[in-house]
């Protein structure tokens, strides 16, 4: 018998609670509802950490972040550490990645390990052989630009290459037309047909990453007025967009709205991608994991430090940045199942090795501790639009340990050298509560893990890129 193919689809920035799956009001999962009755449900899945970059690095190589510290958004990565390089050198699949994410397919070096990946596809210019702005090193003005051009061999094409960037102003961050979630999940079946033996392959949805622009069709919960509210608000960062000065935090929260609407087609996407493989035959062979690599917040007080908001999803460790949905159909799986343990999405290398091992039914649930950790703003950073001195509660590392208990979940916490423990007793609701230390400290739980080194540097990133990162609420 063949060995079976292996499909993760991460729902960029799609928190637990916010899913219909999680029992949400609204509906806004369908397709994971109806697929979770034929799969393994998880409902108490964490991210490892709570940004792009350090989820995916623990997803790929089964490291906590804690681990393998690889936190800037243009790290580099050694090579043999991930499961995809595992797939292909050792049991002969052909592997692909396919994602408008620009930190994992652009600024860092993940894209390296596919044997075949599909990146961004906003901005690609009308005529790629003349010259664009980022062609440019700087900041060139107008002027400079086109004096630029003139001396180019295409200089016509090369003007016309500025002025589609002019009109195209804050659009690095979201290109709808070109980088919603059907375009990749034909991409990746295109891909598959191709295929002659075992695949496995990463499809990264961005359809509800910020800035929230759900296609009409999907926009159940905004409409006209609400949308107006969200133009208003600047491109560019959250963090930076007036809330922590004077911009009213329910515009902050009127931005879910949006982002509900967003859920419900990355979930269409979803659907119409699981179709495209029954109609190929290859569904039941497959195992298909979908979950998200974090959270994202609305301006939500932290449970943990009460005095910080919650914004997009640059630092904290509450549930509604690090509690994730996360369903597992096995190949040939019929039958459902729920498990309410604690997991983290660290341990998908183990549950995919175990898979094509012959293991029945590999479970993310592991004698290792469930871990999330959050390095961001160590110390006080401009990118906070807060005066420093008050920079202290937003301030990392954020560790958290999560443990069952009868009803929901008890969360270790450790924050700025103080130690508390959060109940959630379901997705919507988390509150500190009093009780006995934990025989062991978090802090004593993330010393004793293994360090290991898979950090081979930083890339040099291009202005073109850096710019996206920055209009992501990345930099």
């Amino acid at each position: 018998m063949s060995p079976p193919n292996v499909l993760l689809i991460v729902l960029d920035s799609v928190r637990a609670r916010n899913t219909s799956l999680h029992g949400y009001h609204r509906e806004t999962t369908p397709v994971l509802d109806r697929f979770a009755e034929g799969a393994t449900w998880y409902t108490q899945a964490r991210a490892p950490g709570v940004h792009s970059i350090t989820s995916h690095v623990s997803l790929f190589t089964g490291y906590a972040v804690a681990q393998h510290q690889a936190t800037d958004h243009g790290v580099s990565l050694e090579s043999g550490h991930t499961i995809w390089e595992t797939l292909a050198e050792q049991y002969g699949y052909e592997t692909g990645l396919f994602t408008p994410n620009s930190i994992v397919c652009e600024s860092s070096n993940l894209a390296d390990f596919f044997d075949y990946s599909v990146g961004p596809k906003r901005r690609i210019e009308a005529f790629p052989e003349a010259i664009s702005p980022q062609d440019i090193s700087g900041d060139p003005s107008y002027v400079e630009y086109v004096a630029e051009c003139l001396r180019d061999d295409r200089p016509l094409r090369s003007i016309w290459n500025g002025l589609a960037r002019l009109t195209e102003s804050g659009s690095l961050a979201h290109a709808p037309s070109k980088e919603h979630g059907g375009i990749y999940a034909d991409e990746l079946l295109e891909w598959v047909d191709d295929r002659t033996g075992p695949w496995a392959a990463c499809l990264n949805l961005m359809d509800a990453h910020y800035p929230y622009v759900p296609a009409d069709e999907y926009d159940r919960w905004g409409g006209r007025k609400l949308r107006a509210i969200r133009d208003d608000v600047p491109d560019g960062p959250l963090v930076n967009a007036g809330f922590f000065e004077d911009r009213p935090w329910w515009q902050l929260a009127v931005l879910e709205t949006m982002y509900d609407g967003c859920i419900r087609q990355a979930d269409a996407h979803v659907g119409e991608l699981l179709t495209g493989l029954r109609e190929r035959g290859a569904f039941d062979d497959t195992l298909v994991v979908v979950t998200a690599d974090h959270g994202e917040g609305f301006g939500e007080p932290s449970v943990v430090s009460p005095s910080a908001r919650l914004v997009d999803h640059n630092w904290g460790i509450d549930d509604v940045i690090t509690h994730v949905p996360l369903v597992v159909k096995q190949p040939n799986q019929r039958k459902g199942e729920t498990i309410t343990d604690p997991v983290s999405l660290a341990a998908f290398p183990s549950v995919v090795e175990r898979t094509l091992e012959g293991e029945s039914v590999p479970s993310f649930v592991s004698d290792e501790p469930v871990l999330t950790t959050c390095y961001r703003l160590e110390k006080p950073d401009e990118s906070l639009s807060i005066p420093r001195a008050e920079q202290e509660p937003y301030l990392g590392p954020w560790h958290a340990r999560y443990r069952p208990v009868e009803h929901g979940v008890e969360t270790d916490v450790h924050h700025r050298g103080t130690e508390m423990t959060v109940h959630s007793p379901d997705p919507r609701s988390s509150y500190k509560r009093s009780r006995d230390p934990p025989g062991d400290s978090i802090e004593s739980t993330i010393d004793a893990l293994e360090r290991v080194n898979v950090v081979a540097g930083e890339r040099d990133l291009s202005d073109d890129v850096e710019t996206r990162l920055e209009e992501l609420g990345y930099r």
